[in-house]
């Protein structure tokens, strides 16, 4: 293989390299807006659930919203960041048979038990908390 390696289109195995970084920026970016997210929206739940939440109605609804708010922009991005990164993959599997690799090429299959899935999940979750708070002020 690294004679293969050698003999291959020198471009192609730095695009190759490029795309490797660029996968591992969005997946550790992914990890970064998860967590980014959970902070904000427990600070959020803080201040509308906390044992000295003396907030007013009209401010508990705007909180409330915010959490909405905050929910999908952060859902977007995850969509994107998850689209640029099998955008990546697609064009590495492409390079791998010209380099001789198999480490895109060959990886599980995919399944409805993936990390993109479970994140929607959450996502999902959360925004149908939001939106139940917001609607149902008397429980919430």
């Amino acid at each position: 293989m690294a004679n293969e390696v050698q003999q291959a289109n020198p471009v192609h195995l730095e695009e190759y390299k490029d795309l490797s970084s660029n996968m591992r920026q969005y997946a550790n970016m992914r990890f970064a807006q998860l967590t980014l997210f959970i902070a904000m929206t427990a600070g959020l739940l803080n201040l509308l659930f906390g044992s000295n939440h003396t907030t007013s109605d009209p401010l508990r609804d705007v909180l409330k919203g915010i959490g909405i708010l905050i929910t999908v922009v952060f859902w977007i991005m995850e969509e994107r960041a998850v689209g640029y990164w099998n955008h990546f993959r697609h064009r590495a599997v492409e390079l791998e048979r010209e380099l001789g690799f198999r480490q895109y090429s060959t990886r599980p299959e995919r399944t409805l038990i993936r990390s993109s899935n479970a994140a929607r999940l959450l996502y999902g979750a959360i925004m149908a908390f939001w939106l139940t708070a917001l609607l149902m002020r008397n429980i919430f």
